[in-house]
């Protein structure tokens, strides 16, 4: 039974990846994660199997499916790593929530139900499905309450919705709730006319998508919890007109940005991110969003607004033009992602005027040729001034198009809209597809032409989620900019090279300043807005600098340890009979290292003298002993540095054969090193 289970969850697993799901916490990439993290704890508790046993069963799967879907024999390779990944980030956490969750059951006593706070920690916090929690539950004999569970669920997706714990005072002042949208609807308020949204003309003499301001009545106003008919200036409130040139947020697209003005040209509500350039208004940024067809601007007011007064809305083009561009990258970069790593799929995304986010789908992070070749993907389509097209077609008709790209799991209605660049849709509808590039479904906003996004620059990479990674992108004159930033490092990193280079014709190198001023440019070079290959590459570059200028260091410590344990043994060759030596290094005063490899040098050269060096620094002196165990009889190192520890009051330890001591000078040093002479002296002679 155990083996079938196993078998079971090993099918359903090697299709459904095959297929382009993944591990993920939404829609069907929850289920994935679920059936996966379920039949690793089965195979692990009830089979005791090893690490990697369900990834295993892919071949197995391959070979008695493949024949009836040979789509299972492409990539068996990376199912298997999406399993072992997945699993090996839940055996993390496997063992601390199932000791979490077995020690709250058997403090339940006679109540036997689990609370929803404790199921949501198990979620939350150690990646268990309450499918998988209930589970354990029934097993030892306890119930879940399943309503406080959600309770809990539903509190935590409030809170991330708005950013986390620290945003939840960002939250959206003013929306419109499903009682709000059917009030508006029984009171035959018609939804908003958007089609002058998408209505726009491109001028390169600015490089800017001209907007026209639409001309249009104000149906309804809405104010906190209740729609009013009139507000005051300085009231934060939505309103809902007839029809709106703004886009809504939506898509991962950010919203328009802008200003709506009375009949009197003056500014009445602002929906801008900065303050309005026009004298009379200083407001700050709201929202713009669409319910069920109504789309709320919202903000605060600066002049009475009433119901039915005509007004016009007027939007920033220029973040318009930038989010735009950004839009049409993304669609470039999810190419061109495509064309580098074929089984990718995207899995979020966000289209800011200052930037581009891309979450996708892949398992390790993307190497340095990876990134290159995206970038020269992104920048040929640029370069090749490829139109864009849009069109509304059947959804049916629109999944006929090859390489079309859709958001896994999104719901799309009857009709979509098909936005290319390159081949216009009729092409593609036709079978066209010769140097086909970018196909979407897609509702935003985008250029008219790829060379308005001038230039495409990653910025970033980093890890989002287990299996997902997220890049970050600039475009535009922001592009130039980054690009211009990653120029003055580069001259900077070239100069610390000539520098290093430079450096390095001495026989001793001036390491501990080098290395600060390499550190220091790396931290520069990390914080700078730049291209991300470029970064990779710089870093690279300061690395090798500092890995040279550490084997000089050691070539250099070397010679030193060398040419002053020679200068000793020499002087201790010149005063033979004695069997001891004391001496003062004061040229090497900071390098307590430097000054035991010298003692232990001379102590095997020379192995039946007892050594003691000095080195002084202003006010601390630092004392290293050596005593050759024949010599052991009559002294001890330790012993021996104690008589120095005594003048100079600090700190150290030793044993019979070597010790070390340092602390403040408040004597002169004569005195201290006659204070080892009489001791040795005493001892040995």
């Amino acid at each position: 039974m155990a083996y079938r289970v196993l078998a079971d969850h090993a099918r359903m697993l090697t299709v459904c990846i095959t297929d382009g799901a993944r591990p993920d916490f939404h829609n069907q990439g929850y289920v994935v994660k679920k059936i996966l993290r379920r039949a690793v704890r089965y195979a692990r508790e009830k089979l005791n199997t090893p690490t990697g046993t369900l990834a295993s069963l892919v071949p197995i799967v391959v070979e008695s499916l493949g024949g009836a879907f040979p789509e299972l024999k492409s990539n068996p390779e990376s199912v298997m790593q999406v399993i072992n990944q997945e699993e090996k980030q839940f055996l993390k956490t496997l063992t601390k929530g199932q000791k979490y969750l077995k020690k709250h059951i058997s403090n339940l006593g006679s109540q036997k139900n689990v609370s929803g706070k404790v199921a949501w920690k198990m979620h939350n916090s150690f990646g268990y499905s309450i499918d998988l929690t209930n589970k354990i539950a029934k097993e030892n004999n306890v119930s879940i309450n399943l309503e406080e569970y959600e309770e809990e669920r539903r509190k935590s997706k409030e809170i991330t919705a708005q950013g986390g714990i620290k945003n939840q005072q960002k939250m959206r002042k003013i929306a419109l709730s499903g009682q709000d949208i059917e009030m508006l609807r029984k009171q035959k308020v018609p939804v908003t006319n958007t089609i002058s949204v998408y209505e726009t003309k491109y001028n390169p003499l600015t490089n800017k998508h001209i907007i026209s301001d639409v001309k249009t009545e104000i149906l309804a106003i809405k104010t906190g919890n209740e729609f009013v008919t009139e507000v005051d200036k300085g009231v934060e409130c939505g309103i809902i007109t007839t029809s709106t040139s703004f886009y809504a947020e939506a898509g991962g697209q950010v919203a328009d940005v802008g200003i709506v003005l009375n009949n009197q040209s003056n500014t009445c509500l602002d929906v801008s991110d900065v303050l309005n350039n026009q004298s009379n208004t200083c407001l700050d940024v709201s929202d713009v969003q669409s319910y069920s067809g109504y789309v709320l601007h919202s903000g605060k007011s600066n002049t009475t607004m009433k119901v039915a007064d005509e007004v016009t809305l007027q939007v920033d083009s220029d973040h318009r033009t930038k989010v735009m561009r950004n839009h049409s990258a993304t669609h470039l970069l999810n190419f061109a992602l495509q064309k580098v790593i074929p089984d990718t799929s995207q899995k979020g995304s966000l289209v800011a005027s200052d930037k581009l986010r891309f979450d996708f789908s892949v398992m390790d992070p993307l190497s340095m040729n990876d990134l290159q070749r995206i970038f020269d993907i992104v920048n040929n389509l640029i370069q090749e001034a490829l139109p864009q097209d849009t069109s509304h077609v059947p959804l049916n008709t629109a999944y006929t198009i090859p390489n079309l790209q859709a958001a896994f799991g999104e719901a799309y209605g009857d009709d979509v809209r098909v936005v290319t660049f390159g081949k216009k849709v009729n092409e593609l509808l036709s079978g066209n597809c010769a140097g086909q590039s970018s196909v979407e479904l897609c509702g935003g906003t985008h250029v008219e032409n790829t060379s308005e996004i001038k230039k495409f620059i990653i910025t970033s990479q980093k890890a989002f989620s287990s299996g997902v990674r997220r890049l970050e992108a600039v475009t535009g004159e922001l592009a130039e900019e980054v690009e211009c930033n990653g120029n003055k490092r580069k001259e900077e990193v070239e100069q610390m090279q000539n520098k290093v280079l430079a450096s390095l014709q001495h026989s001793v190198v001036d390491s501990p300043r080098l290395l600060q001023e390499l550190d220091s440019l790396a931290k520069s070079v990390d914080k700078t807005l730049m291209c991300l290959v470029s970064k990779m590459e710089l870093r690279q570059e300061i690395l090798e600098c500092k890995e040279k200028v550490n084997k000089a260091i050691k070539k250099s410590f070397k010679l030193q340890v060398d040419e002053f344990a020679r200068q000793i043994v020499q002087s201790i060759d010149s005063n033979r009979p004695k069997r001891y030596y004391i001496h003062q290094l004061s040229d090497i005063i900071n390098d307590k290292r430097l000054l035991k490899e010298i003692v232990n040098k001379v102590s095997k050269q020379r192995p039946d003298i007892a050594v003691m060096l000095l080195s002084v620094d202003n006010e601390n002196i630092h004392c290293f002993s050596v005593v050759p165990k024949e010599l052991n009889k009559a002294v001890k190192a330790d012993e021996w540095g104690l008589v120095i520890n005594r003048v100079i009051n600090g700190k150290g330890s030793g044993s019979e054969s070597s010790s070390q001591f340092h602390g403040q000078l408040k004597v002169p040093i004569t005195e201290i090193v006659t204070a080892a002479e009489d001791f040795i002296s005493s001892k040995v002679d």
